[in-house]
């Protein structure tokens, strides 16, 4: 695949360009494709993470396409091997670079509700206070998921980018931790003989957890989902080989894709528009 696009068939190629940059014996892989999103990006940083054992040397990636590893660079990625052919083909104000989340649940914090504030705000339609305050909030319960269930050893990397000629932004988290199938089939919540996406497909229900102490339940998804109905923009979470989206209205699709992803992504595409957003019932 050359083009990752935010449909199925480029989801279900992570896996393979997972297994292609941390293959070989060698210090460093090729990369071939011409475009990347958002979501690889934050993929092969916990990918390559890990590979490399937490340490910021060892397997580096490169692609024969200088605009890809412009690209890289530009997202702030650390393992982009060394005297990569670039081009200046991106402008950096369009992009937000690569961010991982790790450590205590108030560090973690913190730091997310900083780089949402200053590097993903700007790029969203106008929202209320009330609003953005609900949707940080929706935003940490995902993050807080991807760590402390997902107990992922490095965390979450998250990464973003405005496509101002196509009118929206694309944000994305991922962390290789247990996944969600694994955690609900540990639960015995639903069959066990379940496909993936079945999985995910429960789990994103408001007041579903694996979680035996009371609390709100389901990934934190609720507001989200329900914004994103009305700007008509996108979430996409796959898991294991399951993935579930859904686009603005539409009814929620689940399916299987050909290959499997270790830990969980949320890839999320927000409509960039001129409408004011705000908590229903909430006074202007």
């Amino acid at each position: 695949m050359l083009y990752y696009s935010n449909k199925p068939e480029s989801l279900g190629q992570l896996g393979t360009l997972g297994r292609q940059v941390v293959g070989g014996e060698d210090d460093g892989a090729r990369i071939r494709v011409k475009f990347l999103r958002p979501y690889c990006v934050a993929y092969l940083d916990q990918t390559l993470l890990a590979h490399n054992k937490g340490s910021r040397s060892g397997r580096r990636v490169s692609s024969e396409y200088p605009e890809v590893n412009q690209y890289l660079r530009q997202t702030g990625f650390e393992f982009v091997t060394e005297g990569a052919k670039t081009s200046r083909a991106f402008p950096q104000r369009d992009i937000i670079s690569v961010v991982r989340f790790s450590g205590k649940a108030l560090d973690v914090q913190r730091v997310l509700v900083s780089w949402l504030d200053i590097s993903v705000k700007p790029f969203l339609p106008r929202l209320t206070a009330k609003l953005w305050k609900q949707m940080v909030e929706n935003l940490w319960e995902i993050a807080h998921n991807a760590l402390f269930h997902g107990e992922s050893e490095f965390g979450v990397s998250a990464c973003g980018q405005f496509y101002p000629q196509m009118g929206y932004l694309e944000v994305a988290f991922y962390d290789a931790g247990y996944g969600i199938p694994s955690r609900v089939r540990g639960a015995r919540v639903i069959d066990g003989t379940k496909p993936d996406s079945s999985c995910i497909e429960w789990a994103v229900q408001k007041g579903n957890s694996t979680n035996p102490l009371p609390q709100t339940g389901g990934l934190g998804l609720h507001l989200l989902q329900e914004f994103l109905k009305i700007n008509g923009g996108t979430i996409q979470i796959v898991s294991g080989d399951g993935c579930f989206g859904q686009c603005g209205n539409d009814p929620p699709s689940i399916c299987t894709l050909r290959n499997s992803i270790q830990g969980t992504l949320v890839n999320l595409r927000i409509i960039y528009d001129d409408s004011l957003y705000r908590l229903k019932g909430e006074a202007l």
